[in-house]
């Protein structure tokens, strides 16, 4: 990761995907949501969805996608906060379904150039 440590590498993949996603046109409603140690980097909402997405950062596949990190109990952990979320937000976003997401992000450490993949609906209740 050169001289960037792994922190800031995956902030610096969450700034990649929250452009991705105001790009389409997504409105960012949080960063970063904390909810009983758990975490959901980026809720948006668009088009009657309310997105819960994961940023997944990697310098390569060489250990797999990014996406394939998400397992079951990542997703579970995810789904437990947007939940929270939700008893805490309810009112303002009630009319809006619920979707998961994950943002796949590729840093290129040689080349600087970064490249990323938006899933949508990756993963269900």
């Amino acid at each position: 990761m050169n001289n960037m440590n792994h922190k800031e590498f995956g902030a610096g993949g969450e700034r990649i995907a929250r452009l991705l996603l105001e790009g389409k046109g997504y409105e960012i409603i949080a960063q970063n949501y904390k909810a009983w140690r758990k975490e959901i980097d980026i809720i948006a909402k668009k088009d009657g969805y309310i997105i819960f997405a994961e940023v997944k950062t990697r310098s390569s596949a060489k250990f797999g996608t990014p996406s394939e990190s998400v397992n079951a109990e990542k997703q579970r952990h995810i789904i437990l906060a947007a939940k929270k979320f939700m008893l805490e937000n309810g009112g303002l976003y009630s009319k809006l379904q619920p979707r998961f997401d994950i943002i796949e992000i590729y840093r290129d450490k040689n080349t600087g150039k970064n490249y990323a993949r938006h899933i949508e609906g990756a993963f269900i209740t």
